[in-house]
């Protein structure tokens, strides 16, 4: 019974994430790069994290350098649905409002 428990525990933990990533495909948000990390031990290396216009902090986990270095702090992106990663041209399209 305990087995039986462990290997459902185990298959569900495998699928959550995968759940995870589709459903944050399916958004549409825009914010500006808070910060950039580069993690040495994590299955993905790069980290941009991101404060949207309605305040929540959103977290991009990238594997690739070249994607990482597409994102610059302080700059604002717009994440259109369907796409996995935040337009890097949409910073250059933004022409900001001013305070």
């Amino acid at each position: 019974m305990f087995d039986l428990i462990l290997e459902l525990l185990g298959d569900w933990f495998v699928f959550l994430p995968w759940v995870g990533r589709r459903r944050d495909r399916r958004k549409e948000w825009s914010g500006t790069v808070e910060a950039k990390k580069t993690l040495t031990l994590a299955k993905h290396a790069y980290l941009v994290i991101f404060r949207t216009d309605d305040g929540q902090r959103k977290k991009v986990r990238l594997d690739r350098k070249e994607d990482f270095d597409l994102f610059e702090e302080g700059r604002r992106y717009t994440k259109k649905a369907g796409d996995d990663l935040p337009d890097a041209d949409s910073a250059r399209s933004y022409r900001g409002k001013s305070a």
